[in-house]
């Protein structure tokens, strides 16, 4: 049986609480609260946190033990990466739990970031592209430029984002 030791958790609760206050967007607020939870050595911070959110504030949702769990794990892959960071605030919260849980390298996330942000691509999608390492078959840097497809081999098609696997012509 798992007994808590007794911890002050009264400055994380206090913090939470100017954070709901402050009514952030879901990414910077989840960016905040991975934060305050990472910044906690104890190993129940997180399901002290939602158990916390949980009982302050009943109508919002998204704050699961296992959540915050990955809100934590969030700051924690992108602290000392602040550009990566920046670019998955652009991107959904779904997203990026696929991307975080993803086994990548750090630069493998923000290719995955940036083909979400340029492709729209769903949760299942994404998982479906990680699963196929579209990362090392997709080059995003690919403006409008003539390709050559397998569909059309005897003539040209301009890649306009819309055929990912659109290889230029050379």
């Amino acid at each position: 049986m798992n007994v808590r030791k007794p911890i002050n958790y009264s400055a994380l609760f206090a913090a939470l609480n100017a954070l709901m206050a402050a009514e952030l967007p879901q990414m910077e607020l989840y960016r905040e609260i991975g934060r305050l939870v990472c910044g906690r050595t104890e190993k129940g911070a997180a399901v002290a946190a939602a158990e916390y959110l949980h009982s302050a504030c009943p109508d919002s949702s998204g704050f699961s033990p296992r959540n915050l769990r990955r809100m934590r794990d969030f700051y924690r892959v992108y602290a000392t990466a602040p550009e990566v960071l920046h670019e998955a605030m652009s991107i959904g919260w779904t997203q990026n739990v696929v991307i975080l849980e993803a086994e990548l390298a750090l630069q493998d996330k923000l290719w995955y970031i940036r083909a979400v942000r340029r492709f729209g691509w769903s949760k299942v999608t994404l998982t479906q592209k990680i699963a196929s390492a579209a990362h090392l078959e997709i080059a995003l840097d690919l403006e409008a430029e003539v390709c050559y497809t397998e569909k059309n081999s005897t003539s040209e098609c301009v890649n306009d984002d819309k055929d990912p696997l659109c290889v230029p012509w050379k």
